[in-house]
């Protein structure tokens, strides 16, 4: 098999992820694959137009593509992002704040680079690697060399091949084929060359071994292996397994599903269709057109040689009228029925759903359902958090931390109820006769939400206050 095979699973969703990627681009990139996205009625051929280019151009000048898609996207991030991800890492990992994947994106940019990924194309990759140097005698010479491991967001379309192998009754990643371009400056020309990053766990008699091998074309063309090397930690170890982690709309696992955009922009495509016709028809039928009802075979000649205009600058050889087609909204109907159905589905992608959390997610609390976006930041947490832990297994001696000491936590908080004042009076009168405390109360007038403690907290709160004490929040 060629080094160019590509996975069954992204044969079948790569054309898929590519109309995605074109919607979220919006009109120009849409409006440049012409056919590609509307289609040229059959009815626009003529004898001067024997293709129909012509009227077709003016059918595609016509056409409105909103961009609801991608402004949908960009409003569930800035609601994803609204507040600032919690970030807890050791100082050897400070410098991730400035630029974690190498191109200047500090981690809570690459975290809204892979829910925007994740929102378009169901996935993306998380690769974590680190310069092939050998081993620091200290810290100052590891600043010196400027080595530090770095967090990569690979898109779905880039991930062309995957494998798995089963070790005792665990299921391991075994194999990643990531398809690179590399902008190569030769004086005052930038070329792009192609090379894959082939990620292996190899078998040896003392267990698996991670290995790193770059393929790029050779002068004849034909690919051939350019560097392999077997990376290890700090303190020079090799890996047992790939540090590079799938992060799904459901899941992390490298099962493909449906992306959350998908069913809206497939909606979109249908109602840039329907603009297109619209338009058409109302270029068409939309002004009034001149009608001679009696006309001699001379005043025909004459009109057919000269023209007809309308105006007061422009007579006519005979009487004549104006007719005006009659008005047909069904098609501008159902334009806007497509546009309040992509409403509908930005909005649902907001709503608290019934998606399962993991174990982690959970985090204890299996009533609290998810709607799409909030899984999807779930997943990005998650995966965030295990690459973290591969920066420190690079950057640091220990890397065994708690999650308070490393974590990387986005906010999931953005679907919360709104303030209901009515809900505030009953809170308040409740607080008053003694069955709340009362800074739950303060809490919902500042928030809009309850305080997320347990009933027995709430009790002890109550108690303390009727001792005479105090029922704050932090107590």
């Amino acid at each position: 098999m060629s080094i160019t095979t590509k996975h069954a699973d992204y044969e079948k969703h790569i054309s898929t992820w590519n109309k995605l990627d074109d919607v979220c681009e919006g009109q120009e990139v849409i409006k440049a694959k012409r056919e590609t996205y509307l289609a040229k009625p059959s009815l626009f051929t003529s004898k001067n137009d024997p293709h129909g280019k012509l009227r077709y151009g003016e059918y595609l000048l016509r056409a409105i593509f909103p961009g609801v898609t991608s402004r949908t996207m960009a409003s569930h991030i800035g609601l994803a992002f609204g507040k600032t991800p919690v970030f807890q890492r050791p100082d050897d990992l400070e410098y991730l704040e400035r630029n974690a994947d190498g191109s200047g994106r500090s981690i809570y940019q690459c975290a809204q680079r892979a829910t925007r990924l994740i929102s378009r194309n169901y996935r993306c990759g998380l690769y974590v690697d680190f310069p092939n140097i050998g081993p620091s005698k200290n810290k100052q010479e590891e600043k010196n060399t400027g080595a530090f491991p770095m967090i990569h967001i690979i898109p779905a379309a880039n991930i062309e091949d995957w494998d798995h192998i089963i070790v005792g009754n665990q299921k391991k990643l075994s194999f990643v084929k990531l398809f690179e371009t590399v902008m190569v400056r030769k004086e005052f020309s930038v070329e792009k060359q192609e090379q894959y990053r082939i990620l292996t766990l190899e078998p040896t008699d003392s267990g698996f071994v991670y290995t790193v091998e770059v393929q790029t074309k050779n002068d004849k063309g034909e690919w051939a292996s350019s560097r392999k090397f077997t990376p290890t930690d700090y303190n020079g170890n090799p890996w047992d397994y790939i540090p590079f982690t799938f992060c799904g709309a459901i899941d992390n696992s490298d099962e493909i599903g449906t992306a959350p955009l998908y069913e809206l922009a497939t909606m979109e495509l249908s109602y840039y269709t329907s603009t297109a016709d619209v338009e058409e028809s109302a270029f068409i039928v939309g002004q009034p057109t001149l009608c001679f009802p009696n006309i001699t075979p001379e005043q025909y000649a004459m009109v057919k040689e000269s023209g007809a205009s309308v105006g007061s600058r422009s007579g006519f050889p005979t009487d004549a009228k104006m007719v005006q087609a009659e008005k047909n909204g069904l098609a501008y109907e159902r334009m806007q029925d497509k546009w309040n159905q992509m409403k509908e589905l930005g909005a649902r992608l907001i709503e608290v759903g019934s998606a399962n959390k993991t174990a982690t997610q959970a985090d204890n609390d299996s009533s609290i359902q998810h709607s799409v976006l909030s899984l999807v930041v779930a997943n990005v947490s998650e995966a965030f958090t295990n690459a973290l832990r591969w920066c420190a297994k690079f950057a640091t001696a220990n890397h065994d931390l708690k999650f308070n000491e490393l974590s990387f936590t986005i906010a999931q908080d953005f679907n919360k109820p709104k303030y209901d004042p009515v809900r505030s009076k009953l809170i308040y009168e409740a607080c008053l006769a003694g069955e709340l405390p009362m800074y739950v109360w303060y809490h919902y007038e500042q928030t809009g939400t309850f305080p997320e403690d347990k009933w027995e907290d709430i009790i002890k709160k109550i108690e303390k206050r009727d001792d005479g004490g105090m029922d704050t929040e932090d107590d």
